[in-house]
Protein backbone atom coordinates (compact mmCIF):
# COMPACT_ATOMS: atom_id res chain seq x y z
CA UNK A 1 0.00 0.00 0.00
CA UNK A 2 1.14 3.52 -0.78
CA UNK A 3 0.18 6.20 1.75
CA UNK A 4 0.30 9.82 0.58
CA UNK A 5 0.59 12.40 3.38
CA UNK A 6 -0.66 15.84 2.38
CA UNK A 7 -0.26 18.74 4.85
CA UNK A 8 -3.00 21.24 4.03
CA UNK A 9 -3.46 24.85 5.12
CA UNK A 10 -5.95 26.86 3.05
CA UNK A 11 -5.51 24.69 -0.04
CA UNK A 12 -9.09 24.87 -1.35
CA UNK A 13 -7.86 25.98 -4.78
CA UNK A 14 -5.36 23.13 -5.08
CA UNK A 15 -6.61 20.06 -3.24
CA UNK A 16 -8.94 18.56 -5.87
CA UNK A 17 -6.32 18.86 -8.61
CA UNK A 18 -3.74 17.20 -6.34
CA UNK A 19 -6.12 14.26 -5.85
CA UNK A 20 -6.54 13.94 -9.61
CA UNK A 21 -2.79 14.09 -10.24
CA UNK A 22 -2.00 11.43 -7.63
CA UNK A 23 -4.79 9.17 -8.86
CA UNK A 24 -3.60 9.40 -12.46
CA UNK A 25 0.05 8.73 -11.60
CA UNK A 26 -0.61 5.72 -9.37
CA UNK A 27 -3.35 4.14 -11.47
CA UNK A 28 -0.98 4.13 -14.44
CA UNK A 29 1.39 1.89 -12.50
CA UNK A 30 -1.46 -0.05 -10.82
CA UNK A 31 -0.64 0.90 -7.25
CA UNK A 32 -3.20 0.82 -4.44
CA UNK A 33 -3.01 3.96 -2.36
CA UNK A 34 -4.60 6.01 0.38
CA UNK A 35 -4.31 9.77 0.81
CA UNK A 36 -4.14 11.17 4.33
CA UNK A 37 -4.91 14.89 4.40
CA UNK A 38 -3.99 16.69 7.61
CA UNK A 39 -5.91 19.94 7.57
CA UNK A 40 -4.01 22.34 9.81
CA UNK A 41 -6.74 24.74 10.88
CA UNK A 42 -7.64 26.02 7.40
CA UNK A 43 -9.92 29.05 7.36
CA UNK A 44 -11.16 28.40 3.82
CA UNK A 45 -13.23 25.39 2.71
CA UNK A 46 -10.34 22.94 2.35
CA UNK A 47 -11.98 20.42 4.70
CA UNK A 48 -15.33 20.61 2.92
CA UNK A 49 -13.70 19.96 -0.46
CA UNK A 50 -11.83 16.96 0.91
CA UNK A 51 -15.01 15.50 2.38
CA UNK A 52 -16.88 16.05 -0.88
CA UNK A 53 -14.32 13.86 -2.68
CA UNK A 54 -14.38 10.82 -0.39
CA UNK A 55 -16.50 8.83 -2.84
CA UNK A 56 -14.19 9.53 -5.78
CA UNK A 57 -10.76 9.12 -4.17
CA UNK A 58 -9.41 6.99 -1.27
CA UNK A 59 -8.96 9.89 1.14
CA UNK A 60 -8.95 10.18 4.93
CA UNK A 61 -9.21 13.60 6.58
CA UNK A 62 -7.58 14.57 9.86
CA UNK A 63 -8.59 18.09 10.79
CA UNK A 64 -7.24 20.44 13.45
CA UNK A 65 -9.60 23.15 14.64
CA UNK A 66 -6.66 25.57 14.98
CA UNK A 67 -3.33 25.93 13.21
CA UNK A 68 -0.64 23.87 14.98
CA UNK A 69 2.22 24.07 12.47
CA UNK A 70 3.92 21.67 10.10
CA UNK A 71 5.60 19.70 12.90
CA UNK A 72 2.29 18.68 14.48
CA UNK A 73 0.91 17.83 11.03
CA UNK A 74 3.75 15.39 10.41
CA UNK A 75 3.61 13.99 13.95
CA UNK A 76 -0.06 13.17 13.57
CA UNK A 77 0.20 12.05 9.96
CA UNK A 78 3.12 9.68 10.54
CA UNK A 79 1.57 8.28 13.70
CA UNK A 80 -1.72 7.62 11.92
CA UNK A 81 -0.07 5.95 8.93
CA UNK A 82 2.32 3.83 11.00
CA UNK A 83 -0.61 2.55 13.07
CA UNK A 84 -2.27 1.00 10.01
CA UNK A 85 0.63 0.26 7.62
CA UNK A 86 2.81 -2.83 7.21
CA UNK A 87 6.59 -2.55 7.38
CA UNK A 88 6.96 -2.94 3.61
CA UNK A 89 4.41 -0.24 2.81
CA UNK A 90 5.51 3.21 1.66
CA UNK A 91 4.65 6.72 2.83
CA UNK A 92 5.15 9.67 0.50
CA UNK A 93 4.85 13.24 1.72
CA UNK A 94 4.46 16.11 -0.70
CA UNK A 95 3.33 19.73 -0.85
CA UNK A 96 -0.33 20.37 -1.44
CA UNK A 97 0.14 23.43 -3.67
CA UNK A 98 0.98 21.67 -6.98
CA UNK A 99 4.71 22.49 -6.83
CA UNK A 100 5.56 18.78 -6.47
CA UNK A 101 4.64 16.75 -9.58
CA UNK A 102 2.74 13.53 -8.93
CA UNK A 103 4.38 12.14 -12.07
CA UNK A 104 7.51 11.56 -9.94
CA UNK A 105 5.69 9.17 -7.59
CA UNK A 106 6.11 5.91 -9.57
CA UNK A 107 9.90 6.28 -9.78
CA UNK A 108 10.14 7.17 -6.08
CA UNK A 109 8.12 4.07 -5.23
CA UNK A 110 10.25 1.81 -7.40
CA UNK A 111 13.40 3.24 -5.81
CA UNK A 112 12.09 2.25 -2.38
CA UNK A 113 11.18 -1.19 -3.71
CA UNK A 114 14.74 -1.53 -5.01
CA UNK A 115 16.16 -1.31 -1.50
CA UNK A 116 16.16 2.31 -0.32
CA UNK A 117 14.71 3.28 3.04
CA UNK A 118 14.24 6.91 2.10
CA UNK A 119 13.96 8.60 -1.28
CA UNK A 120 14.32 12.38 -1.52
CA UNK A 121 13.06 14.28 -4.54
CA UNK A 122 15.95 16.71 -4.39
CA UNK A 123 16.40 20.13 -5.90
CA UNK A 124 20.15 19.47 -5.72
CA UNK A 125 20.09 16.47 -8.03
CA UNK A 126 22.02 17.37 -11.17
CA UNK A 127 19.01 16.60 -13.37
CA UNK A 128 16.47 18.55 -11.31
CA UNK A 129 14.97 21.78 -12.62
CA UNK A 130 13.01 24.63 -11.07
CA UNK A 131 10.41 26.93 -12.58
CA UNK A 132 9.73 30.40 -11.12
CA UNK A 133 11.38 29.74 -7.77
CA UNK A 134 11.53 33.12 -5.94
CA UNK A 135 15.10 34.30 -5.42
CA UNK A 136 14.61 34.81 -1.68
CA UNK A 137 13.48 31.19 -1.31
CA UNK A 138 16.43 30.05 -3.44
CA UNK A 139 19.00 31.89 -1.33
CA UNK A 140 17.44 30.80 1.99
CA UNK A 141 17.10 27.18 0.90
CA UNK A 142 20.66 26.94 -0.44
CA UNK A 143 22.14 28.56 2.67
CA UNK A 144 20.17 26.43 5.13
CA UNK A 145 20.82 23.18 3.30
CA UNK A 146 24.55 23.87 3.04
CA UNK A 147 24.80 24.65 6.75
CA UNK A 148 22.74 21.61 7.78
CA UNK A 149 24.87 19.31 5.63
CA UNK A 150 28.00 20.80 7.21
CA UNK A 151 26.67 20.30 10.76
CA UNK A 152 24.89 16.96 10.25
CA UNK A 153 26.28 14.95 7.32
CA UNK A 154 23.77 12.39 6.12
CA UNK A 155 25.08 9.90 3.58
CA UNK A 156 23.12 10.16 0.33
CA UNK A 157 21.29 13.40 1.23
CA UNK A 158 21.78 16.95 0.00
CA UNK A 159 18.26 18.34 0.29
CA UNK A 160 17.38 18.51 4.00
CA UNK A 161 14.32 20.74 3.83
CA UNK A 162 11.99 19.34 1.17
CA UNK A 163 8.62 17.80 1.97
CA UNK A 164 8.82 15.63 -1.16
CA UNK A 165 10.05 12.28 0.18
CA UNK A 166 9.19 8.58 0.12
CA UNK A 167 9.81 6.48 3.24
CA UNK A 168 9.74 2.77 3.82
CA UNK A 169 7.31 2.43 6.71
CA UNK A 170 9.70 0.17 8.61
CA UNK A 171 12.18 2.98 9.25
CA UNK A 172 9.44 5.36 10.41
CA UNK A 173 8.21 2.72 12.86
CA UNK A 174 11.76 2.33 14.20
CA UNK A 175 11.98 6.08 14.77
CA UNK A 176 8.55 6.20 16.41
CA UNK A 177 9.51 3.36 18.76
CA UNK A 178 12.91 4.82 19.67
CA UNK A 179 12.08 8.52 20.00
CA UNK A 180 8.43 8.13 21.01
CA UNK A 181 6.91 11.62 21.40
CA UNK A 182 10.31 13.26 20.79
CA UNK A 183 10.64 12.10 17.17
CA UNK A 184 9.36 15.43 15.80
CA UNK A 185 9.72 18.37 18.17
CA UNK A 186 10.06 21.28 15.78
CA UNK A 187 6.82 23.18 15.19
CA UNK A 188 7.53 24.62 11.76
CA UNK A 189 9.27 23.79 8.48
CA UNK A 190 12.58 22.76 10.15
CA UNK A 191 10.85 19.55 11.21
CA UNK A 192 11.79 18.07 7.83
CA UNK A 193 15.50 18.45 8.61
CA UNK A 194 14.83 17.13 12.12
CA UNK A 195 13.30 13.94 10.69
CA UNK A 196 16.27 13.39 8.41
CA UNK A 197 18.84 14.05 11.13
CA UNK A 198 17.14 11.69 13.59
CA UNK A 199 16.81 8.91 11.02
CA UNK A 200 20.64 8.81 10.81
CA UNK A 201 20.63 6.61 13.92
CA UNK A 202 19.22 3.73 11.87
CA UNK A 203 21.80 3.94 9.04
CA UNK A 204 19.17 4.31 6.30
CA UNK A 205 19.82 3.69 2.64
CA UNK A 206 19.03 7.10 1.11
CA UNK A 207 18.66 7.91 -2.56
CA UNK A 208 18.04 11.33 -4.10
CA UNK A 209 16.10 11.53 -7.37
CA UNK A 210 15.48 14.32 -9.84
CA UNK A 211 12.22 16.20 -10.24
CA UNK A 212 10.88 19.48 -11.59
CA UNK A 213 9.88 22.01 -8.93
CA UNK A 214 6.95 23.93 -10.40
CA UNK A 215 6.38 27.21 -8.55
CA UNK A 216 4.50 28.47 -11.60
CA UNK A 217 1.64 26.08 -10.77
CA UNK A 218 1.29 27.19 -7.16
CA UNK A 219 -1.98 28.86 -6.25
CA UNK A 220 -2.21 30.90 -3.06
CA UNK A 221 0.35 32.45 -0.75
CA UNK A 222 3.38 30.72 0.70
CA UNK A 223 2.87 29.42 4.26
CA UNK A 224 6.54 29.92 5.16
CA UNK A 225 7.42 32.79 7.51
CA UNK A 226 11.02 33.79 6.85
CA UNK A 227 12.23 34.95 10.27
CA UNK A 228 10.51 32.24 12.33
CA UNK A 229 11.75 29.57 9.90
CA UNK A 230 15.39 30.71 10.14
CA UNK A 231 15.15 30.88 13.95
CA UNK A 232 13.62 27.41 13.95
CA UNK A 233 16.58 26.02 12.02
CA UNK A 234 19.04 27.67 14.41
CA UNK A 235 17.16 26.18 17.36
CA UNK A 236 17.23 22.75 15.71
CA UNK A 237 20.97 22.94 15.04
CA UNK A 238 21.79 23.88 18.64
CA UNK A 239 19.45 21.25 20.09
CA UNK A 240 20.72 18.40 17.92
CA UNK A 241 24.37 19.36 18.39
CA UNK A 242 23.97 18.99 22.15
CA UNK A 243 21.67 15.96 22.08
CA UNK A 244 23.08 13.16 24.28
Amino acid sequence: MIYILLPALNEAKNIKQIFKNIDKALKQVKRHYQIIVVNDGSTDNTAEIVLSNLAEFPVELISFAQNHGVGQVFRQGIKTICSKADDDDIMISMDCDQTHPASALPFMIETIKSGSDLVIASRYHKQSTTVNLPWIRLIMSDSINWFLKFCFPVKGAKDYSTFFRAYKIEILKKAEKFYKDDFIQQRGFPCMAEILIKLRRFNPQIKEVAFELRFDLRTGKSKMKFISTVLGYLKLIVKEKFRK
